[in-house]
């Protein structure tokens, strides 16, 4: 169930959520939808996505869908004006993460990062830009990473992919501004994620050595995340677009 905070921040609102099944995603949509949004959620996972949209009763629609697919998107756009004939929110969220040396990153490995990271991200702003500048107003959120500002080992896939997302969001920003639509860039650190704890698992010393630079000395926790894209979500932010808000402790300080 539901709480509705006193203020309610996104009352009205209508938030589409990519890779809603766990994670920052999943965190977003709870954090949504205290705030009063209605959500449509997605995610690769068509059963763990079902069952977030239950957590949420009420508020919450979902269906799988595949980023990298231009046809998906469209199915999935249509899915959403149907059910709630606008969205206000698009929260490019779905992703994949590798750590890999340079040579042990094959081109398949590293082609299928970009389409599901940075493709992904185009062809959702492609897919709901026309439906935001039509109503006159919507906030695009992509989430990046620390990655996409600053370069670390055995990251050369994900960090390409996520420079690539801090990159279009300054451009779409400047194209959709004139048509009251905001597109802005998250920037989150080390997180504690499923995705976090399975790449703990494989290359420990890799996160070992992430976690010892962060002048806070903690991972982030989803919710933290999931509070910033409330804030890009709602109206308080409406002077804020092609920005770039950075959540990883202290480590780009």
């Amino acid at each position: 169930m539901v709480r509705l905070m006193a203020s309610a921040r996104l009352t009205g609102k209508v938030a589409l959520i990519t890779g809603a099944a766990g994670g920052i995603g999943a965190a977003a949509a709870r954090a949504m939808a205290e705030q009063g949004a209605t959500l449509a959620l997605t995610d690769a996972d068509g059963a763990a996505v079902r069952g977030v949209a239950a957590e949420l009763d009420q508020a919450a629609s979902f269906r799988p869908h595949d980023v990298t697919s231009e046809t998906d998107w469209a199915a999935v756009t249509s899915w959403a004006l149907e059910l709630h004939g606008r969205v206000d929110v698009l929260v490019n969220n779905a992703g994949v993460f590798l750590a890999a040396p340079l040579g042990e990153t094959s081109v398949e490995d590293f082609r299928h990062v970009l389409d599901v990271n940075l493709t992904g991200v185009f062809l959702g702003m492609r897919a709901i830009a026309p439906v935001m500048a039509e109503q006159g107003s919507g906030s695009i959120i992509n989430v990046s990473s620390l990655a996409g500002l600053m370069g670390s080992p055995y990251l050369s896939a994900y960090a390409a992919s996520k420079w690539g997302v801090r990159g279009i969001t300054k451009v779409v920003a400047k194209e959709l501004a004139p048509a009251g639509v905001r597109v802005n860039s998250v920037h989150p650190g080390q997180i504690d994620t499923d995705m976090n704890t399975r790449q703990r698992a494989a290359t420990p010393e890799l996160i070992d050595r992430l976690i010892r630079a962060i002048p806070l000395k903690r991972i982030g926790a989803p919710e933290e995340v999931a509070q910033a894209l409330v804030y890009l979500a709602a109206d308080e932010s409406l002077y804020v677009t092609g920005s770039e808000l950075v959540i990883d402790g202290g480590v780009s300080a």
